[in-house]
């Protein structure tokens, strides 16, 4: 898991961002996958993020051929005085020496079964002589045991049954100490294929290799608490790399890096979770080049792969999602999904994607995106759009940091609010994107239906706020403006007008700032309001955490200690 100070983030967005060739102006010079809680910490350098534990486009169902489903004192310094003694000063106390942060132990096992390409299955499985299938070791392996991988290409199919794992005791399928192991497909069925409970594979290539198997399936109501950690998943031409499906459930996939899955212009993602699964983690991973999504979760509407109850309880944590052909994330019909901590680049539009770091649509619900860093997207956020049955609803996007969009032919938007339900827009910061910092009421499938949209920082940006007539129940106020090149520019169902024009027109806005935020200093991507900000103590009361004596508008807090 890639673990990220809390300006990092913002500074190293800063340096890749040289690598992608953007278009956007630059005006200003100067462990528990918990549910998000309204009142949680606020940010203080760049989007920072708790750490959580384990808990669309249609994919091609897995198919199998061979089954049915897939310091010391100080010397007195003598002052000349009539008295004969002088006082010496009081020894200072000693600072307490900071007690050291605990090591994880290392897992420990009842048996290690060792496997070399080198090896013979009718050896004894010991390190000196190893077993030559993992296959084979399959056969032999017992709860809270573990089967070590010594570097060598294993062409086999990894199939994890119930072997009666438990939580004490899991089953353990690793990389031998110093190893590299690879394990290449053995016909078109998944190279790891998970139907059992407590299964963890750790630090091993799957390399599909081209073929059209998924790197790893987890499926079925066998499939849970399983763990895919530090591994490398790659080059493959199914409907994604790794696949939850089935009822398959509480899943973490930390660690790894997912690249390469491509079926040209068709949908090969990153990650895919499907309807019916639930309580799926995916935390510190480097997922990209891939020709769909880098996660998506996908719901029953017509063309999935599975009907019924949608996915419930996805948490994408602590990742970088960049360059896939579509988008960052996309979710579909599935409920209580948390985007937090997130570091998303590099989405241009095709010929299915406008190229955006997020889409939220169909009926998705409970939906919350929070603390990510967004750039060189051709959109960073995009909610509402295409729907069978009711709109997105309930969906919460907060501190977040959006900057530097992608120009010229690419859409340039920080972030779209579209036909969709209770919508909350706070706490972000939004800076040199091309086209719009905002646009709502412009769905062509109901309106932007009760949007709040209170206390971020919209700045620099080629039009500030775009409303179109699909819009009821708007609150909008409390945000700070900003054009460096003049003032701030807003489009009123069609009509450009500025800040008072739009406020007695449009009555949103009412206390809202036009003026520069005074950025700490954005060439090293620090975002944080300067002290000399209008900005800083000016936002409104949202019942959120803050420090200070009112909190800060935009994406982070300058007064926390």
């Amino acid at each position: 898991m890639r673990q990220r100070s809390p300006l990092l983030t913002a500074y190293c967005s800063a340096a890749l961002l040289a690598l992608l060739a953007c278009n956007g102006k630059s005006e200003l010079t100067q462990n528990t996958g918990s549910r998000p809680s309204p009142d949680e910490a606020p940010s203080t350098g760049s989007p920072s993020s708790p750490s959580p534990t384990t808990p669309s486009t249609p994919t091609p169902a897995p198919t199998d051929p061979d089954d049915t489903e897939q310091p010391s004192e100080p010397t007195p310094t003598p002052v000349p005085d009539p008295d004969p003694t002088p006082t010496p000063e009081p020894e200072p106390e000693p600072e307490p020496e900071p007690e050291p942060v605990p090591v994880p132990p290392k897992p420990t096992y009842t048996r290690i079964l060792w496997v070399a390409p080198s090896g013979s299955d009718g050896a004894s499985g010991t390190e000196s002589a190893p077993l030559r299938t993992v296959t084979r070791a399959l056969t032999l392996i017992a709860p809270g045991e573990a089967i070590y991988l010594k570097t060598g290409n294993y062409a086999e199919r990894l199939k994890l049954e119930e072997r009666g794992g438990t939580e004490a005791k899991p089953l353990t399928v690793k990389a031998a100490p110093g190893s590299s192991p690879v394990v290449k497909p053995s016909g078109e069925s998944a190279l790891v294929d998970v139907r059992g409970a407590y299964w963890n594979v750790e630090g091993i290539t799957l390399d599909a290799a081209g073929s059209a198997a998924f790197a790893v399936l987890w499926r079925g109501t066998g499939a849970h608490h399983g763990v895919l950690r530090d591994c490398v998943a790659k080059n493959g031409t199914a409907g994604a790399g790794l696949n939850v499906s089935e009822k398959a459930h509480d899943i973490l996939i930390e660690g790894n890096t997912i690249s390469n899955f491509n079926r040209g212009s068709s949908d090969s993602h990153g990650i895919i979770v499907q309807t019916t699964s639930k309580n799926v983690v995916v935390r510190g991973n480097d997922i990209h080049h891939n020709s769909g999504d880098a996660v998506q979760c996908i719901g029953p509407e017509a063309g999935a792969t599975v009907s019924g109850t949608p996915f419930d309880n996805l948490l994408v944590e602590d990742n970088e999602l960049h360059e896939n052909r579509e988008n960052g994330v996309d979710v579909k019909t599935c409920t209580h999904v948390t985007l937090r901590g997130n570091i998303i680049w590099g989405h241009k539009a095709t010929s299915s994607s406008r190229g955006e770091g997020v889409v939220v649509h169909l009926s998705a619900a409970d939906v919350t995106l929070e603390d990510n860093v967004f750039y060189g997207n051709g959109r960073a956020i995009n909610i509402g759009g295409n729907r069978v049955n009711g709109p997105p609803t309930r969906i919460v996007i907060r501190r977040n940091l959006i900057r530097d969009g992608l120009g010229g032919s690419e859409d340039g938007g920080g972030i779209r609010v579209d036909t969709s339900t209770d919508v909350k827009v706070q706490h972000n910061t939004v800076w040199n994107m091309p086209g719009p910092c905002l646009t709502f009421g412009h769905g062509d499938t109901g309106p932007s239906a009760s949007l709040d949209v209170r206390n971020n920082v919209f700045a620099g940006c080629g039009v500030s706020t775009r409303a179109g007539t699909a819009r009821s129940s708007t609150v909008m106020d409390g945000n700070l403006f900003f054009r460096a090149s003049g003032s701030a520019s807003f489009l009123l169902n069609g009509e450009s007008v500025n800040l008072t024009e739009w406020r007695s027109r449009s009555g949103l806005d009412k206390r809202s700032l036009e003026k520069s935020p005074g950025f700490v200093n954005i060439d090293t991507g620090d975002f944080r309001l300067g002290s000399g900000s209008v900005g800083r103590n000016a936002g409104l009361g949202l019942g959120l955490t803050f420090c200070g004596v009112a909190p800060d508008l935009g994406a982070f807090e300058s007064d926390c200690p």
